[in-house]
């Protein structure tokens, strides 16, 4: 069902000139349908209910994707909608308590997912409301408000299931400051401010849970290339490197080897990349962007490779592959359709969802694309063994799969020297990204405490180098380093 070009570019000219209701109807009902993928390509799938941009999209547990709030002719919304892959059909789920858009959605350890801030009008207030979404239920509850009204904020997970938001805007004011929010709680508490009041900022969680802030735009509207490090065990912030080049509406995605790739940004649609060394503090320039793109969306691949889609203040369709082991970008397959502040979900088959945006002049989109990467999925991951760095008492045993794109599987750990110990741990979440797996749920340890956890696994066997394993618990603990026995295997 791939629409062939001569046929994209007719459509388009008919259905802008002429919009001829017959052939509108029966290009609707062909963006309806699921579509077979064609490698490297971007095929329609079916349109949200709801055109749509500055919204939210998050993985749910279960593989489905919410897609939250927005902006549609300037009036942000209240709707939401649920993605299911197996049909490629769009269904409607519970509205928000408060309409808003430029928020953020977080999806917690608990399998819910909180939306923070945002603007209920445009321009207008922003919101210190914050809601969460329980998929089992499919309807929003209000829980603990922001102390400080937040919209362009970043919102990112902390290894303790904690959620930080910083920065953002208060009604014309630039915030330097942050806030934590706990699930356990529902609510919100300061936690240090970084340098200067920042909105169109990144933030990135470091392999070492420290959180990476850069770029953005100032109250002066100029562009930022300083940077800012958050460390969870302090509540502290501290500058880092500065970026080479200032910028703002840029991309931040951090490399399976743990780096992280900012690309592009205003003012003017850069075209300009550059790499973070966390060992180092500094960053570096690598390969240049074919397009100069800015309001774009980023997606790691499942390869370890960086897919760019869409952006700036003109129509743009291109989209991009970074390559880590060359620096290099090389251009891929083409959006159906241009767009810009739209949203973008890995599924966890390993196609990306891109869905609404807006063209130039601020027209929304309800279409909806997926991008076939071309990669064949690791569907399982196993390994038992013991870990250096903690006398060698750390050991675990694990086996996860994708059944029916639900994880399956079970997690044991134990530290005798810490004390800890867990048996059959359900499995909730499991992603892969190429020789990597990332693995969540819930446990109760041996003393009966209830806590939820976070591992990351490596195999490393085609390289020669040692396997990796480390856990996070709810509860502070931590271990992890190279296997002094055992074995991890992703297939």
């Amino acid at each position: 069902m791939k629409a062939t070009a001569p046929f994209r570019a007719a459509y388009s000219i008919v259905r802008q000139r002429l919009a001829l209701p017959l052939l509108a109807f029966a290009a609707g009902l062909l963006l309806a349908q699921p579509c077979a993928a064609t490698p490297f390509e971007w095929e329609y799938t079916g349109s949200l209910k709801t055109a749509r941009f500055h919204h939210t999209a998050t993985l749910l547990p279960d593989g489905r994707v919410l897609v939250v709030g927005g902006e549609h002719g300037h009036y942000p919304l209240a709707s939401a909608e649920l993605y299911d892959p197996a049909t490629g059909t769009w269904s409607d789920t519970g509205s928000l308590n408060t309409a808003r858009d430029s928020h953020t959605a977080t999806l917690l350890p608990n399998g819910m997912v909180l939306v923070a801030g945002g603007r209920e009008t445009d321009p207008g207030i922003s919101l210190a409301s914050a809601e969460l979404y329980d998929p089992a239920t499919g309807t929003w509850s209000p829980t603990g408000s922001l102390d400080t009204g937040r919209v362009y904020h970043t919102a990112t997970l902390l290894p303790n299931g904690k959620v930080l938001v910083a920065g953002g805007q208060q009604t014309g004011i630039y915030l330097a400051s942050a806030e934590l929010y706990d699930p356990a709680t529902g609510t919100w508490s300061p936690t240090g401010s970084f340098d200067t009041g920042r909105v169109f900022h990144t933030a990135t969680l470091l392999p070492n849970g420290k959180v990476l802030v850069a770029g953005g735009r100032d109250s002066g509207r100029v562009e930022l290339a300083s940077a800012d490090l958050y460390d969870p065990a302090t509540g502290t912030w501290s500058v880092t490197g500065s970026l080479n080049t200032a910028r703002y509406d840029h991309t931040a995605t951090l490399l399976p080897n743990g780096m992280v790739l900012v690309a592009g940004g205003n003012p003017d649609d850069l075209d300009s990349a550059e790499l973070y060394d966390p060992a180092t503090g500094t960053w570096s320039a690598t390969g240049t962007l074919n397009d100069g793109r800015a309001d774009d969306v980023e997606t790691l691949l499942p390869n370890g490779m960086v897919l760019v889609a869409g952006g700036t203040s003109f129509d743009l369709s291109s989209a991009e592959l970074y390559d880590p082991a060359t620096g290099t970008w090389s251009l891929t397959g083409s959006l159906n359709t241009a767009r810009k502040d739209h949203a973008a979900t890995l599924l966890p088959n390993g196609m990306v969802l891109v869905t609404g945006g807006a063209r130039s002049h601020q027209v929304p989109l309800a279409s909806a694309e997926l991008y076939d990467p071309g990669i064949t999925m690791a569907t399982q991951v196993s390994g038992r063994g013991s870990i250096d760095g903690q006398g060698d008492q750390a050991t675990f045993n694990f086996h996860a799969r994708q059944s029916g794109d639900r994880p399956a599987g079970s997690l044991s750990f134990s530290d005798p020297a810490a004390e800890i110990s867990m048996t059959k741990a359900k499995i909730r979440t499991l992603t892969f990204s190429g020789n990597s797996a990332e693995l969540g749920g819930t446990a109760r340890l041996g003393d009966g405490t209830r806590v939820t956890y976070s591992v990351s696994v490596t195999d490393n066997s085609s390289d020669g180098s040692l396997d990796t394993f480390s856990i996070t618990l709810s509860n502070g603990y931590s271990a992890g380093g190279t296997l002094t026995s055992g074995d991890i295997h992703i297939q």
